[in-house]
């Protein structure tokens, strides 16, 4: 699955995704923290926290789904009908 970096802010020490480049999904879980997260493919996926935490894989929500159709929606105006 393609994915889209859409946020890299406070990222971990060691941890390597940009935002706006594209990565490839190797697999995904939840963590313990009940978090989606995603093993990227071609970058560091672990690693510790600055308190000495392991940390394994992205959270999903620093991504966007590629294959993901987007929804438009349109707007009727409708005048009131007095009687």
């Amino acid at each position: 699955m393609e994915v889209l970096c859409i946020d890299a802010d406070k990222l971990p020490p060691g941890a390597e995704v940009e935002e706006g480049k594209t990565y490839s999904v190797i697999s995904e879980f939840i963590n313990n923290f009940d978090q989606k997260v995603y093993i990227i493919k071609g970058v560091t996926n672990e690693g510790r926290t600055k308190y000495g935490l392991p940390w394994i894989g992205y959270r999903a929500t620093r991504f966007v789904l590629l294959s993901e159709k987007s929804i438009s929606v349109k707007e009727k105006k409708y005048e009131p009908i007095l009687n």
